[in-house]
């Protein structure tokens, strides 16, 4: 199982936890298989990470060049007197982690700007006048 940014969720991949608001509230089912269209709900409900199966999102590189994963990169050093502390170092691995999935999203949010950026810069890449493709219809 592993926690990811919703910006770095794809269809086909299946929930293992249930997707809940902060009322505790369940929105989607553990278990259910993700499709376009559920990720762009759960982006429009301002669902941050989801819980999927698996391991399928490689992280480990991810965010190099970002403020977040500047963050993560720092923590050996500020955790260098707590070495032999087991609490401490649970501390750190859980901030690890999140600067981790911070730092996944915020290249995913990069990268798909330069994206649309380059898209906006080759007529045959952005479609016709209404930014869809072109066809009337709206992709995913």
């Amino acid at each position: 199982m592993q926690k990811i940014p919703i910006n770095l969720a794809a269809p086909g991949m299946k929930l293992a936890k249930a997707v809940t608001r902060e009322n505790g509230m369940t929105i989607m089912a553990e278990g259910m298989e993700l499709t376009e269209s559920l990720i762009s709900r759960l982006e429009g409900m301002n669902i941050e990470r989801i819980t999927v199966q698996g391991h399928p999102v490689e992280m480990g590189g991810a965010g190099a060049g970002t403020h977040w994963g500047e963050r993560r990169d720092r923590l050996d050093h500020l955790f260098r007197q707590y070495a032999e502390d087991k609490w401490m170092m649970r501390v750190k691995d859980r901030m690890r982690q999140y600067f981790q999935i911070k730092a996944a999203a915020q290249e995913a949010k990069m990268q798909a700007l330069k994206q649309v950026e380059s898209a906006g810069d080759d007529p045959d890449l952005s479609g016709g006048t209404n930014g869809n493709g072109g066809d009337g219809h709206e992709n995913g």
